[in-house]
């Protein structure tokens, strides 16, 4: 066989392992949904111990600056012209209504309660087995 079809083989059957079954995609489902809201509820109480909350704000980076590069007949040089650095990320505190970001925790609480009960049990009931990970 020649390599590239060796190559398409296995692609092909790693696809196919990547697949999983109806109750490991459950499952999975399920695992990142907790962990989503896990993460969210440790944001929601970092807020409420800080007082505030953080907030990204992407700004253009565009500009002129001192940019240094080679040329098309191999010279090397300096110049003075508009080079795109990128966007920047700026970090601002936000303030925040304690009553609700309290709101807010109740709620996931109880969505992550919910999950941990119930999450595992239903892909059980819906596909009669315990998922193998």
């Amino acid at each position: 066989m020649k390599p590239v079809s060796i190559a398409i083989a296995c692609f092909g059957l790693f696809g196919l392992a990547a697949c999983g079954t109806p109750a490991e995609r459950c499952q999975a489902s399920v695992s990142s949904e907790e962990r989503a809201v896990t993460r969210l509820l440790g944001e929601v109480n970092e807020n409420l111990a800080r007082g505030y909350a953080w907030e990204n704000e992407v700004r253009g980076g565009t500009g002129f600056s001192f940019c240094a590069g080679g040329y098309r007949s191999g010279r090397v040089g300096l110049g003075y012209g508009s080079c795109y650095g990128g966007p920047d990320t700026v970090r601002t505190r936000v303030p925040i209504d304690p009553a609700a970001e309290l709101r807010k925790r109740d709620a996931l609480q109880k969505r992550l309660a919910g999950l941990q009960a119930g999450g595992q049990a239903a892909c059980i009931a819906r596909y009669g087995t315990t998922p193998q990970m």
